[in-house]
Protein backbone atom coordinates (compact mmCIF):
# COMPACT_ATOMS: atom_id res chain seq x y z
CA UNK A 1 0.00 0.00 0.00
CA UNK A 2 2.82 2.47 0.26
CA UNK A 3 3.40 2.53 -3.60
CA UNK A 4 0.41 4.70 -4.11
CA UNK A 5 1.31 7.28 -1.36
CA UNK A 6 4.96 7.74 -2.53
CA UNK A 7 3.14 8.48 -5.98
CA UNK A 8 1.09 10.79 -4.68
CA UNK A 9 3.97 12.24 -2.46
CA UNK A 10 5.88 12.90 -5.75
CA UNK A 11 3.13 14.04 -7.69
CA UNK A 12 2.39 16.94 -4.68
CA UNK A 13 6.25 17.10 -4.86
CA UNK A 14 6.85 17.91 -8.39
CA UNK A 15 3.41 19.90 -8.94
CA UNK A 16 5.01 22.27 -6.24
CA UNK A 17 8.33 22.47 -8.52
CA UNK A 18 5.96 23.06 -11.43
CA UNK A 19 5.06 26.60 -9.41
CA UNK A 20 1.25 24.82 -9.44
CA UNK A 21 0.53 27.12 -6.02
CA UNK A 22 -1.94 29.34 -6.84
CA UNK A 23 -1.39 32.66 -8.33
CA UNK A 24 -1.92 35.45 -5.54
CA UNK A 25 -5.41 36.90 -5.28
CA UNK A 26 -7.59 39.59 -3.79
CA UNK A 27 -10.37 37.59 -1.97
CA UNK A 28 -13.87 38.85 -0.47
CA UNK A 29 -14.83 36.36 2.49
CA UNK A 30 -18.27 35.41 3.61
CA UNK A 31 -17.99 38.39 6.20
CA UNK A 32 -17.65 41.02 4.02
CA UNK A 33 -13.85 41.51 4.38
CA UNK A 34 -11.00 41.06 1.96
CA UNK A 35 -7.90 38.93 2.06
CA UNK A 36 -4.93 38.59 -0.10
CA UNK A 37 -3.56 35.26 -0.65
CA UNK A 38 -0.30 34.12 -1.68
CA UNK A 39 0.97 30.94 -2.66
CA UNK A 40 -2.86 30.18 -0.84
CA UNK A 41 -2.11 31.76 2.58
CA UNK A 42 -3.29 35.34 4.08
CA UNK A 43 -0.67 37.91 3.23
CA UNK A 44 -0.39 41.46 4.90
CA UNK A 45 1.89 43.44 2.76
CA UNK A 46 4.73 44.99 4.87
CA UNK A 47 6.62 47.12 2.68
CA UNK A 48 7.93 50.62 1.67
CA UNK A 49 8.71 52.75 -1.55
CA UNK A 50 12.13 53.71 -2.73
CA UNK A 51 12.31 57.15 -4.65
CA UNK A 52 11.16 57.61 -7.71
CA UNK A 53 14.34 57.19 -9.67
CA UNK A 54 15.31 54.52 -7.78
CA UNK A 55 14.70 51.66 -9.62
CA UNK A 56 18.23 51.16 -11.00
CA UNK A 57 21.14 48.68 -9.79
CA UNK A 58 23.31 50.98 -7.58
CA UNK A 59 20.72 52.82 -5.72
CA UNK A 60 18.66 48.92 -5.19
CA UNK A 61 21.96 47.40 -3.93
CA UNK A 62 22.51 50.07 -1.16
CA UNK A 63 18.19 49.84 -0.75
CA UNK A 64 17.69 46.25 -0.31
CA UNK A 65 19.59 46.13 3.13
CA UNK A 66 16.93 48.88 4.44
CA UNK A 67 14.47 46.87 3.72
CA UNK A 68 16.17 43.56 6.00
CA UNK A 69 16.31 46.47 8.50
CA UNK A 70 12.99 47.20 8.38
CA UNK A 71 11.85 43.81 8.72
CA UNK A 72 9.77 44.36 5.41
CA UNK A 73 8.16 41.46 3.59
CA UNK A 74 7.98 43.33 0.23
CA UNK A 75 9.62 46.19 -1.69
CA UNK A 76 7.38 48.59 -3.58
CA UNK A 77 9.94 48.90 -6.98
CA UNK A 78 8.83 51.15 -10.16
CA UNK A 79 9.17 50.07 -13.57
CA UNK A 80 9.66 52.81 -15.96
CA UNK A 81 8.15 52.62 -19.76
CA UNK A 82 11.04 55.04 -21.22
CA UNK A 83 13.31 51.82 -19.99
CA UNK A 84 11.28 49.28 -20.57
CA UNK A 85 10.53 50.25 -24.09
CA UNK A 86 13.39 52.46 -25.30
CA UNK A 87 12.08 52.03 -29.31
CA UNK A 88 8.76 51.76 -30.07
CA UNK A 89 8.14 47.44 -30.37
CA UNK A 90 11.60 46.39 -28.61
CA UNK A 91 11.48 45.71 -25.22
CA UNK A 92 14.46 45.35 -22.74
CA UNK A 93 13.41 43.89 -19.30
CA UNK A 94 16.99 43.68 -17.85
CA UNK A 95 15.83 46.24 -15.50
CA UNK A 96 12.93 44.21 -14.10
CA UNK A 97 14.64 41.30 -14.51
CA UNK A 98 17.66 42.41 -12.31
CA UNK A 99 14.78 44.20 -9.93
CA UNK A 100 13.05 40.50 -9.69
CA UNK A 101 16.59 38.35 -8.45
CA UNK A 102 17.49 41.83 -6.48
CA UNK A 103 14.34 40.91 -4.21
CA UNK A 104 14.72 36.91 -4.72
CA UNK A 105 18.08 37.05 -3.16
CA UNK A 106 16.56 39.40 -0.22
CA UNK A 107 13.51 36.92 0.97
CA UNK A 108 11.43 39.85 -0.38
CA UNK A 109 8.03 39.73 -2.40
CA UNK A 110 7.25 42.55 -5.27
CA UNK A 111 4.89 45.01 -5.74
CA UNK A 112 6.12 46.77 -9.19
CA UNK A 113 4.83 50.40 -9.55
CA UNK A 114 4.09 51.20 -13.35
CA UNK A 115 5.37 54.69 -14.48
CA UNK A 116 4.25 55.02 -17.90
CA UNK A 117 1.29 57.41 -18.97
CA UNK A 118 1.19 58.65 -15.82
CA UNK A 119 3.14 59.65 -12.86
CA UNK A 120 2.01 62.20 -10.31
CA UNK A 121 -0.25 63.84 -13.12
CA UNK A 122 2.37 64.31 -15.63
CA UNK A 123 3.48 62.52 -18.78
CA UNK A 124 7.26 62.06 -17.52
CA UNK A 125 8.21 58.54 -17.71
CA UNK A 126 6.83 58.00 -21.57
CA UNK A 127 9.33 57.23 -23.83
CA UNK A 128 10.94 59.85 -25.78
CA UNK A 129 9.45 58.55 -29.02
CA UNK A 130 6.33 59.41 -27.17
CA UNK A 131 6.96 62.59 -26.18
CA UNK A 132 8.53 64.01 -29.28
CA UNK A 133 5.37 63.09 -31.59
CA UNK A 134 2.34 64.95 -29.73
CA UNK A 135 1.14 65.21 -33.35
CA UNK A 136 0.46 60.83 -32.97
CA UNK A 137 0.30 61.01 -29.20
CA UNK A 138 -1.21 64.11 -28.37
CA UNK A 139 -1.66 66.44 -24.83
CA UNK A 140 -4.43 68.28 -23.36
CA UNK A 141 -4.98 71.32 -23.68
CA UNK A 142 -5.73 73.91 -21.37
CA UNK A 143 -8.85 76.38 -21.23
CA UNK A 144 -6.72 78.73 -22.98
CA UNK A 145 -5.46 76.22 -25.79
CA UNK A 146 -2.40 75.63 -24.39
CA UNK A 147 -0.67 72.40 -24.33
CA UNK A 148 0.58 70.83 -20.98
CA UNK A 149 2.63 68.22 -20.36
CA UNK A 150 0.18 65.52 -19.64
CA UNK A 151 -0.89 62.94 -22.47
CA UNK A 152 -4.75 63.16 -23.11
CA UNK A 153 -6.53 60.29 -21.65
CA UNK A 154 -8.85 60.68 -25.28
CA UNK A 155 -6.03 59.34 -27.36
CA UNK A 156 -6.59 55.57 -28.75
CA UNK A 157 -2.56 56.10 -29.92
CA UNK A 158 -1.47 56.81 -26.16
CA UNK A 159 -3.84 54.21 -24.97
CA UNK A 160 -2.91 52.05 -27.29
CA UNK A 161 0.98 51.72 -27.27
CA UNK A 162 0.92 51.90 -23.26
CA UNK A 163 -1.38 48.39 -23.03
CA UNK A 164 1.03 46.92 -25.43
CA UNK A 165 3.95 47.86 -23.55
CA UNK A 166 2.05 46.85 -20.11
CA UNK A 167 1.00 43.77 -21.49
CA UNK A 168 4.84 43.01 -22.53
CA UNK A 169 5.50 43.14 -19.07
CA UNK A 170 2.88 41.36 -17.57
CA UNK A 171 4.04 38.19 -20.00
CA UNK A 172 7.41 38.93 -19.01
CA UNK A 173 6.65 38.71 -16.19
CA UNK A 174 4.23 35.52 -15.59
CA UNK A 175 7.61 33.88 -17.80
CA UNK A 176 10.36 34.62 -15.41
CA UNK A 177 8.38 34.54 -12.52
CA UNK A 178 4.85 32.89 -12.72
CA UNK A 179 6.12 30.03 -10.79
CA UNK A 180 7.46 31.36 -8.05
CA UNK A 181 5.39 34.64 -7.21
CA UNK A 182 7.95 37.25 -6.27
CA UNK A 183 5.74 39.79 -7.60
CA UNK A 184 2.73 39.77 -6.38
CA UNK A 185 0.86 42.65 -7.58
CA UNK A 186 1.03 45.34 -9.92
CA UNK A 187 0.36 48.83 -9.69
CA UNK A 188 -1.14 50.66 -12.92
CA UNK A 189 0.08 54.26 -13.74
CA UNK A 190 0.63 56.44 -10.44
CA UNK A 191 -1.46 59.26 -9.40
CA UNK A 192 -3.24 59.69 -12.63
CA UNK A 193 -4.89 62.44 -13.74
CA UNK A 194 -3.77 66.08 -14.61
CA UNK A 195 -1.83 68.40 -12.63
CA UNK A 196 -1.89 71.46 -15.24
CA UNK A 197 -5.83 71.52 -16.04
CA UNK A 198 -8.87 70.60 -14.91
CA UNK A 199 -9.64 68.46 -17.79
CA UNK A 200 -8.49 68.14 -21.73
CA UNK A 201 -9.94 71.58 -23.65
CA UNK A 202 -8.98 70.44 -27.09
CA UNK A 203 -11.24 70.29 -29.62
CA UNK A 204 -12.43 66.37 -29.90
CA UNK A 205 -13.04 66.85 -25.60
CA UNK A 206 -14.94 69.68 -26.00
CA UNK A 207 -17.18 67.86 -28.74
CA UNK A 208 -17.67 65.12 -26.24
CA UNK A 209 -18.00 67.09 -22.84
CA UNK A 210 -20.79 68.41 -24.83
CA UNK A 211 -22.09 65.31 -25.93
CA UNK A 212 -23.99 62.72 -24.22
CA UNK A 213 -22.93 60.77 -21.09
CA UNK A 214 -22.51 57.14 -21.25
CA UNK A 215 -25.78 55.44 -20.72
CA UNK A 216 -23.85 52.64 -18.61
CA UNK A 217 -21.77 55.37 -16.65
CA UNK A 218 -25.48 56.86 -15.89
CA UNK A 219 -26.77 53.43 -14.85
CA UNK A 220 -23.79 52.31 -12.59
CA UNK A 221 -24.04 55.55 -10.98
CA UNK A 222 -27.43 55.92 -11.00
CA UNK A 223 -28.09 59.18 -12.57
CA UNK A 224 -30.93 60.08 -14.79
CA UNK A 225 -29.81 62.18 -17.62
CA UNK A 226 -33.26 64.53 -17.12
CA UNK A 227 -33.77 64.75 -20.99
CA UNK A 228 -32.39 63.19 -23.79
CA UNK A 229 -28.29 62.93 -24.39
CA UNK A 230 -27.68 65.46 -21.50
CA UNK A 231 -24.35 66.55 -21.67
CA UNK A 232 -21.73 65.94 -18.92
CA UNK A 233 -22.77 69.57 -17.81
CA UNK A 234 -26.11 68.52 -17.16
CA UNK A 235 -25.72 65.33 -15.46
CA UNK A 236 -22.99 66.39 -12.89
CA UNK A 237 -23.51 70.36 -13.02
CA UNK A 238 -21.08 73.25 -13.00
CA UNK A 239 -18.91 72.17 -9.92
CA UNK A 240 -18.62 68.49 -11.11
CA UNK A 241 -18.91 68.32 -14.67
CA UNK A 242 -14.84 69.05 -16.22
CA UNK A 243 -13.90 66.52 -13.15
CA UNK A 244 -16.08 63.97 -13.82
CA UNK A 245 -15.55 63.83 -17.85
CA UNK A 246 -11.92 63.87 -16.72
CA UNK A 247 -11.97 61.04 -14.55
CA UNK A 248 -14.52 58.71 -17.19
CA UNK A 249 -11.59 59.50 -19.31
CA UNK A 250 -8.71 58.45 -16.83
CA UNK A 251 -10.52 55.71 -15.41
CA UNK A 252 -11.36 54.15 -18.90
CA UNK A 253 -8.10 54.49 -20.03
CA UNK A 254 -6.16 52.81 -17.18
CA UNK A 255 -8.88 50.06 -16.81
CA UNK A 256 -7.85 49.53 -20.61
CA UNK A 257 -4.12 49.13 -19.33
CA UNK A 258 -4.86 46.86 -16.40
CA UNK A 259 -7.27 44.34 -18.72
CA UNK A 260 -4.61 44.28 -21.44
CA UNK A 261 -1.89 43.30 -18.68
CA UNK A 262 -4.67 40.82 -16.98
CA UNK A 263 -4.80 39.20 -19.99
CA UNK A 264 -1.05 37.89 -20.06
CA UNK A 265 -0.99 37.49 -15.96
CA UNK A 266 -3.97 37.38 -14.34
CA UNK A 267 -2.01 39.22 -11.17
CA UNK A 268 -3.59 41.59 -8.48
CA UNK A 269 -3.79 45.18 -9.54
CA UNK A 270 -4.46 48.85 -8.01
CA UNK A 271 -4.78 52.58 -8.96
CA UNK A 272 -3.21 55.18 -6.60
CA UNK A 273 -4.51 58.52 -5.70
CA UNK A 274 -3.03 61.61 -5.12
CA UNK A 275 -5.48 62.68 -2.82
CA UNK A 276 -7.88 66.06 -2.35
CA UNK A 277 -7.96 65.80 1.83
CA UNK A 278 -6.48 68.71 3.19
CA UNK A 279 -5.16 70.66 -0.37
CA UNK A 280 -6.17 74.16 0.18
CA UNK A 281 -9.34 75.23 -1.87
CA UNK A 282 -9.05 71.41 -3.31
CA UNK A 283 -9.04 72.45 -7.00
CA UNK A 284 -9.00 69.75 -9.42
CA UNK A 285 -5.36 70.01 -11.58
CA UNK A 286 -4.48 72.64 -9.56
CA UNK A 287 -4.36 71.12 -5.45
CA UNK A 288 -4.44 67.81 -7.28
CA UNK A 289 -3.90 65.89 -10.18
CA UNK A 290 -7.69 66.09 -12.09
CA UNK A 291 -9.20 62.77 -13.36
CA UNK A 292 -7.87 60.28 -10.64
CA UNK A 293 -9.72 58.00 -7.95
CA UNK A 294 -10.16 60.94 -5.73
CA UNK A 295 -13.25 60.86 -2.56
CA UNK A 296 -15.60 62.53 -4.78
CA UNK A 297 -14.63 60.43 -8.07
CA UNK A 298 -14.19 57.37 -6.50
CA UNK A 299 -18.15 55.82 -7.19
CA UNK A 300 -17.31 56.40 -10.39
CA UNK A 301 -14.15 54.95 -11.07
CA UNK A 302 -15.05 51.83 -9.11
CA UNK A 303 -17.98 51.97 -11.76
CA UNK A 304 -15.67 51.77 -14.98
CA UNK A 305 -12.41 50.17 -13.73
CA UNK A 306 -13.39 46.54 -13.57
CA UNK A 307 -10.36 45.03 -14.22
CA UNK A 308 -8.82 46.90 -10.75
CA UNK A 309 -8.71 44.92 -7.73
CA UNK A 310 -8.26 48.24 -6.13
CA UNK A 311 -7.87 51.70 -5.76
CA UNK A 312 -5.83 52.72 -2.71
CA UNK A 313 -5.48 56.26 -1.08
CA UNK A 314 -1.23 58.00 -1.07
CA UNK A 315 -2.56 58.87 2.31
CA UNK A 316 -0.33 61.89 3.78
CA UNK A 317 -3.17 63.49 5.68
CA UNK A 318 -1.28 64.46 9.15
CA UNK A 319 -3.98 64.75 11.59
CA UNK A 320 -5.31 61.51 12.60
CA UNK A 321 -8.70 62.30 12.22
CA UNK A 322 -8.20 63.24 8.68
CA UNK A 323 -5.99 60.31 8.01
CA UNK A 324 -8.79 57.66 9.65
CA UNK A 325 -11.29 59.45 7.15
CA UNK A 326 -9.22 58.73 4.48
CA UNK A 327 -9.00 55.08 5.15
CA UNK A 328 -12.57 54.77 5.85
CA UNK A 329 -13.43 56.46 2.73
CA UNK A 330 -11.57 53.69 0.45
CA UNK A 331 -12.26 50.83 2.84
CA UNK A 332 -15.62 49.83 1.03
CA UNK A 333 -17.78 47.05 0.63
CA UNK A 334 -16.18 47.02 -3.33
CA UNK A 335 -12.95 48.10 -2.34
CA UNK A 336 -10.01 46.55 -0.34
CA UNK A 337 -8.07 48.84 1.57
CA UNK A 338 -4.42 49.29 0.51
CA UNK A 339 -1.99 51.89 1.52
CA UNK A 340 0.57 52.03 -1.19
CA UNK A 341 2.10 55.59 0.00
CA UNK A 342 2.03 57.16 3.26
CA UNK A 343 4.43 59.21 5.15
CA UNK A 344 7.45 57.79 7.08
CA UNK A 345 8.25 58.64 10.91
CA UNK A 346 6.32 58.36 13.85
CA UNK A 347 2.71 59.15 12.58
CA UNK A 348 3.00 56.46 10.22
CA UNK A 349 3.73 54.24 13.00
CA UNK A 350 0.78 55.06 14.86
CA UNK A 351 -1.46 55.15 11.91
CA UNK A 352 -0.34 51.53 11.03
CA UNK A 353 -2.30 50.31 13.42
CA UNK A 354 -5.63 52.66 12.55
CA UNK A 355 -4.83 50.92 9.63
CA UNK A 356 -4.33 47.12 9.93
CA UNK A 357 -6.81 47.32 12.77
CA UNK A 358 -9.62 49.22 12.18
CA UNK A 359 -9.96 49.12 8.79
CA UNK A 360 -8.67 45.97 7.40
CA UNK A 361 -5.93 47.36 5.41
CA UNK A 362 -4.06 44.91 3.75
CA UNK A 363 -0.72 46.75 2.69
CA UNK A 364 0.86 49.70 4.63
CA UNK A 365 4.13 51.74 2.82
CA UNK A 366 5.89 54.94 3.61
CA UNK A 367 7.08 56.15 0.66
CA UNK A 368 11.31 57.05 -0.01
CA UNK A 369 12.93 54.24 2.14
CA UNK A 370 16.17 55.28 0.88
CA UNK A 371 15.95 58.99 2.31
CA UNK A 372 17.65 56.80 5.14
CA UNK A 373 20.86 57.08 3.10
CA UNK A 374 20.92 60.86 3.22
CA UNK A 375 23.09 62.24 5.93
CA UNK A 376 20.12 64.50 6.54
CA UNK A 377 17.89 62.19 7.79
CA UNK A 378 19.97 59.55 8.88
CA UNK A 379 19.85 60.47 12.02
CA UNK A 380 16.26 61.43 12.18
CA UNK A 381 14.98 57.97 13.08
CA UNK A 382 12.48 58.12 10.11
CA UNK A 383 11.67 54.71 10.04
CA UNK A 384 12.43 53.47 13.49
CA UNK A 385 8.74 52.86 14.55
CA UNK A 386 7.68 51.64 11.54
CA UNK A 387 10.70 48.62 12.01
CA UNK A 388 9.34 47.94 15.60
CA UNK A 389 5.79 47.26 13.99
CA UNK A 390 6.95 45.39 11.22
CA UNK A 391 9.47 43.27 13.51
CA UNK A 392 6.40 42.40 16.19
CA UNK A 393 3.42 42.44 13.57
CA UNK A 394 4.99 40.70 10.52
CA UNK A 395 5.73 37.09 11.82
CA UNK A 396 2.08 36.84 13.25
CA UNK A 397 0.99 37.98 9.64
CA UNK A 398 -1.72 34.69 9.37
CA UNK A 399 -2.95 35.44 12.63
CA UNK A 400 -3.84 39.26 11.90
CA UNK A 401 -5.36 38.20 8.89
CA UNK A 402 -7.76 35.70 10.59
CA UNK A 403 -9.10 38.09 13.14
CA UNK A 404 -8.83 41.04 10.72
CA UNK A 405 -11.55 38.47 8.25
CA UNK A 406 -13.64 37.80 12.11
CA UNK A 407 -13.67 41.61 12.64
CA UNK A 408 -12.24 41.07 15.55
CA UNK A 409 -10.03 43.36 16.36
CA UNK A 410 -10.09 47.04 18.06
CA UNK A 411 -6.88 49.40 18.43
CA UNK A 412 -6.31 52.35 20.98
CA UNK A 413 -3.56 54.76 19.37
CA UNK A 414 -2.30 57.32 21.65
CA UNK A 415 -2.91 61.05 20.15
CA UNK A 416 -2.73 64.22 22.10
CA UNK A 417 -4.65 64.44 25.27
CA UNK A 418 -6.26 61.24 24.14
CA UNK A 419 -4.24 58.91 26.93
CA UNK A 420 -6.91 56.77 27.74
CA UNK A 421 -9.44 55.27 25.69
CA UNK A 422 -11.84 52.89 26.33
CA UNK A 423 -12.61 49.58 23.95
CA UNK A 424 -15.67 47.34 24.22
CA UNK A 425 -15.91 43.66 23.62
CA UNK A 426 -18.55 41.39 23.72
CA UNK A 427 -18.60 40.57 27.60
CA UNK A 428 -15.58 42.80 29.05
CA UNK A 429 -14.04 46.44 28.45
CA UNK A 430 -10.82 47.18 28.03
CA UNK A 431 -8.72 50.67 28.89
CA UNK A 432 -6.15 51.11 27.25
CA UNK A 433 -3.31 54.11 29.47
CA UNK A 434 -0.73 55.74 27.73
CA UNK A 435 2.09 57.08 30.31
CA UNK A 436 2.39 57.02 33.82
CA UNK A 437 -1.33 56.39 35.47
CA UNK A 438 -1.39 59.78 38.08
CA UNK A 439 -4.82 60.01 39.91
CA UNK A 440 -7.20 62.41 40.10
CA UNK A 441 -10.92 62.92 40.04
CA UNK A 442 -12.53 59.66 38.57
CA UNK A 443 -9.55 57.35 39.19
CA UNK A 444 -6.00 57.06 37.25
CA UNK A 445 -5.46 58.51 34.41
CA UNK A 446 -2.88 58.26 31.82
CA UNK A 447 -0.37 61.23 31.48
CA UNK A 448 1.11 60.62 27.69
CA UNK A 449 4.21 59.12 26.53
CA UNK A 450 7.58 61.81 25.71
CA UNK A 451 6.93 61.42 21.82
CA UNK A 452 3.08 59.99 21.53
CA UNK A 453 4.36 56.29 20.78
CA UNK A 454 1.65 54.66 22.42
CA UNK A 455 -0.17 51.65 20.23
CA UNK A 456 -1.97 48.46 21.30
CA UNK A 457 -3.96 45.63 19.37
CA UNK A 458 -6.89 44.25 21.28
CA UNK A 459 -8.12 41.30 19.82
CA UNK A 460 -10.91 39.95 21.17
CA UNK A 461 -9.86 35.78 20.23
CA UNK A 462 -12.97 34.58 22.37
CA UNK A 463 -15.31 35.95 24.83
CA UNK A 464 -12.68 35.89 27.81
CA UNK A 465 -9.72 35.62 25.81
CA UNK A 466 -7.78 38.92 24.18
CA UNK A 467 -4.72 39.09 21.96
CA UNK A 468 -2.76 42.07 22.82
CA UNK A 469 -0.17 43.71 21.32
CA UNK A 470 1.68 47.10 20.90
CA UNK A 471 3.83 49.79 22.50
CA UNK A 472 3.82 51.91 25.75
CA UNK A 473 0.68 51.08 26.56
CA UNK A 474 -1.24 49.60 29.81
CA UNK A 475 -4.18 47.53 28.94
CA UNK A 476 -6.75 46.63 31.50
CA UNK A 477 -9.88 44.96 31.74
CA UNK A 478 -13.57 44.98 33.75
CA UNK A 479 -16.88 43.40 32.92
CA UNK A 480 -19.38 45.40 30.85
CA UNK A 481 -21.39 47.44 32.71
CA UNK A 482 -24.14 45.51 31.90
CA UNK A 483 -23.03 42.71 33.92
CA UNK A 484 -23.99 41.64 37.33
CA UNK A 485 -20.22 40.86 37.58
CA UNK A 486 -18.17 43.71 38.71
CA UNK A 487 -14.40 42.67 38.59
CA UNK A 488 -12.04 40.83 36.60
CA UNK A 489 -8.62 39.09 36.89
CA UNK A 490 -6.74 37.06 34.65
CA UNK A 491 -7.09 33.17 35.06
CA UNK A 492 -3.56 33.00 32.69
CA UNK A 493 -1.64 35.27 30.96
CA UNK A 494 1.44 34.48 28.63
CA UNK A 495 3.65 36.35 26.83
CA UNK A 496 4.89 35.02 23.90
CA UNK A 497 6.25 35.27 20.03
CA UNK A 498 4.71 34.27 16.73
CA UNK A 499 6.60 31.71 14.98
CA UNK A 500 5.27 31.46 10.98
CA UNK A 501 2.18 32.78 12.35
CA UNK A 502 1.89 30.02 15.04
CA UNK A 503 1.68 31.44 18.82
CA UNK A 504 4.96 30.69 20.82
CA UNK A 505 4.72 31.06 24.50
CA UNK A 506 8.15 32.09 26.30
CA UNK A 507 6.68 32.40 29.73
CA UNK A 508 3.64 33.11 32.27
CA UNK A 509 3.39 36.00 33.80
CA UNK A 510 1.55 37.02 37.21
CA UNK A 511 2.38 38.69 40.21
CA UNK A 512 3.72 42.55 39.53
CA UNK A 513 3.84 41.56 35.64
CA UNK A 514 -0.38 41.68 35.73
CA UNK A 515 -1.42 43.57 39.04
CA UNK A 516 -1.43 46.61 37.32
CA UNK A 517 -2.46 45.17 33.89
CA UNK A 518 -0.51 44.19 31.01
CA UNK A 519 2.41 46.29 30.48
CA UNK A 520 3.64 46.81 26.54
CA UNK A 521 7.02 47.77 26.32
CA UNK A 522 8.81 50.56 24.14
CA UNK A 523 10.10 47.45 22.73
CA UNK A 524 6.80 46.11 21.63
CA UNK A 525 5.38 42.69 22.67
CA UNK A 526 2.63 40.03 22.49
CA UNK A 527 0.46 38.98 25.47
CA UNK A 528 -2.40 36.24 25.18
CA UNK A 529 -4.67 36.65 28.38
CA UNK A 530 -7.94 34.64 29.55
CA UNK A 531 -9.92 36.33 31.88
CA UNK A 532 -12.57 35.71 34.91
CA UNK A 533 -15.18 38.04 35.88
CA UNK A 534 -16.26 38.30 39.67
Amino acid sequence: MRAPTLVLAFAVFTGLLAGQTPAPRVEKSAYGSFQLNVDGQPFLILSAQVANSSGWKDQLERSWPLYQQLHANTAEIPVYWEVVEPQEGRFDFSSVDMVIEGARAHHLHLVLLWFATWKNGEMDYVPTWVKENPGRFPRMRNRAGEQVRVLTPLSTESRDADKRAFAALMRHVKEVDGDRHTVIMVQVENESGSLETDRDYSAEANKQFNGPVAPELLRALGKSPGKAAANWRQVFGPEEADEAFAAYSVATYVNAVAAAGKKEYDLPMYANVWLRERKNFERPGDAYPSGGATSNMLDLWKAVTPALDAIGPDNYVLDYIGYRSVLRTYARPDNPLFVPETMPGPLAARYMFYALGEFHALSFAPFGLDASLDPQYASMGLFDGLSANYRLLGPAIPEIARLQKANAIQVAVEEDRLTDLRLTYTQYESVVTFGTPKPSYGGLFGTGTKDKTGRALVAEVAPDEFLIGGFDALVKFLPRRSSELRRAQFAWAEEGDFENGVWKRTRLLNGDEVFFGIALPAAGKWVKVKLIAY
